[in-house]
């Protein structure tokens, strides 16, 4: 029964539909790397495809999307359905880059591996492990590395960042100065930070190198374009913060 089901998922999800009755006029677009995903209608460079419903949360890394609902994790691959995973409880995040975590609203579910009993407000899978937050501090694993307040994360393959005040990079510790309060970040082989203002791009250790003015919502990335919103609509930049066709 479980695997009927799966297919008829998948059958569902890569059918061609008529995208104008697929998303809901109330829905916010979700921002994932490489465009958006409307009600249950993702589309992004190399990818397009209805999903079940809209989820409610998902991330995207290279061909791989993440869809999260209620207990249930949908992994697609090239815009097929690969793999259903169960979740332990209702998502609130899932992060993909570098590795995915998902959280729900007491634990940290790492696909392969299970779930953790952390509690986490924010969290970021790394090759260091998982650092995440809670309402005291930031940690890693079962170790905490430093109390306060923080309001998210961000990672790459080489440094995670946590953001409060300023930026702690992860895992030396580092405390780096911004610009200006942070919603959003991507990091890649330098900092993408976003205000309320401007995107700025600073070095590793927090160099201001480029920025870019203008009201910005959301930030994503692949290795070679940013992805934000403007007014609603989509605004490509080239990781010299030069806005793309």
């Amino acid at each position: 029964m479980r695997w009927s089901l799966l297919a008829l998922l998948g059958l569902t999800a890569c059918m061609p539909q008529n995208q104008t009755t697929l998303g809901t006029a109330d829905s916010p677009p979700q921002l994932i790397e490489g465009g958006l995903v409307e009600g249950r209608v993702v589309q992004a460079a190399g990818l397009n495809l209805a999903l079940p419903s809209a989820p409610l949360a998902i991330s995207r890394n290279g061909d791989t999307l993440y869809a999260a609902y209620p207990f249930q994790l949908l992994i697609y691959q090239n815009g097929f359905l690969r793999d259903s995973q169960p979740l332990p409880g209702v998502p609130r995040f899932v992060h993909s880059k570098p590795l995915t975590v998902v959280g729900t609203e007491d634990r940290l579910y790492v696909p392969g591996q299970g779930s953790y009993g952390y509690k986490a407000t924010d969290a970021v899978n790394t090759r260091y492990g998982l650092f995440w937050l809670d309402d005291k501090g930031l940690n890693l694993n079962q170790q905490r590395l430093a109390e306060g307040k923080f309001r998210f994360l961000a990672a790459g393959s080489q440094w995670a960042y946590a953001f409060s005040g300023d930026a702690l990079r992860l895992p030396d510790q580092l405390h780096l100065p911004l610009p200006a309060p942070v919603k959003a970040a991507v990091v890649l082989d330098n900092l993408y930070v976003l205000t309320d203002s401007a995107i700025y791009k600073l070095s590793p250790e927090g160099l201001q190198l480029s920025f870019i003015q203008g009201s910005f919502e959301g930030l994503k990335a692949d290795s070679n374009t940013l992805y934000t919103l403007q007014n609603g609509n989509l605004v490509k930049l080239s990781l010299n913060l030069e806005v793309l066709p």
